[in-house]
Parts: C-alpha cells; structure tokens; sequence
C-alpha cells in the first residue's frame, strides 16, 4: 500500500470540510436563515471541485515527470 502524496491528503481534507459543513448546516436548518442554508450547500461541491482539481493537477504533475524521465533515458541511449 502506497502512502498517500500531500496533494491526496489536502483534497481528502478538503471533501471532509465540505461535508461537515453540509452536515452542520443541514442540522442547524431550523435555526437558519436560507442564505445560510444556500450557503452550505454551495460549500460542498465547491470543496468536491477543488479537490477534484488538487487530484488532477498532482497526476498531472506525475505524468510529466514520468514523460520527461523516459525522454531523458533516451536521449542518453541515443
């Protein structure tokens, strides 16, 4: 089992804030006016986006490392 990369543990970390925060806004719904109703809901597919976007720009970042390692492996070959 691999140990997860900071970038996996930020976007974890970010879907978790959003999810309490829906949770809290969703108990406390009484209480609540409905712009803060609207507000947690808005929390939490933004926090889902933004760690969507943590975990692709990390693959992404992996992918090219991995690209430019067999670039530069064969280039010494050559």
């Amino acid at each position: 089992m691999k140990n997860p990369t900071k970038a996996t543990l930020l976007a974890l970390a970010l879907v978790f804030v959003g999810i309490v925060v829906l949770m809290t806004a969703g108990i406390t719904a009484v209480w609540l006016t409905a712009e803060m109703r609207v507000f947690g809901l808005a929390v939490l597919p933004t926090a889902i986006v933004a760690s969507l976007l943590v975990m692709y720009f990390d693959w992404r970042a992996k992918l090219r490392g991995r690209i430019l390692a067999e670039r530069d492996e064969y280039r010494k070959a050559a």
